[in-house]
């Protein structure tokens, strides 16, 4: 009997450990909607979304978060404007950032 304790007991540590190495390479995502002072995004998971800023609503055509940079594409009047940020992402907060301006927004 105390075999089969002792083999429970290592596969439950197993079982633990390679639990906790699953959760280390998991990547933050800015997927969801994040929301700031004047400003409010949405980040779908198929690379569109919206941004609100000022109270005015314009459809993200198509956005990608690499490498610390996240480019916006918007489409107005047939024609396209990207906008580049550096990003950081801690929890549920998203800080974007271009030149001199900083944008800090809270997951909701």
């Amino acid at each position: 009997m105390s075999r089969v304790v002792r083999r429970i007991g290592i596969i439950a540590v197993f079982v633990l450990v390679i639990g906790a190495f699953a959760g280390c390479g998991k990547k933050e995502s800015v997927v969801g909607t994040w929301e700031g002072d004047d400003y409010a995004y949405t980040f779908n998971a198929d690379g569109t979304g919206t941004q609100q800023i000022g109270g005015i609503n314009v459809n993200i055509s198509s956005y990608q978060a690499k490498d610390g940079k996240l480019s916006i594409t918007v489409t107005y009047l047939g024609t396209d404007d990207t906008t580049e940020f550096t990003y950081t992402l801690k929890k549920d907060v998203l800080t974007l950032t271009n030149g001199d301006d900083t944008i800090i927004l809270n997951k909701k």
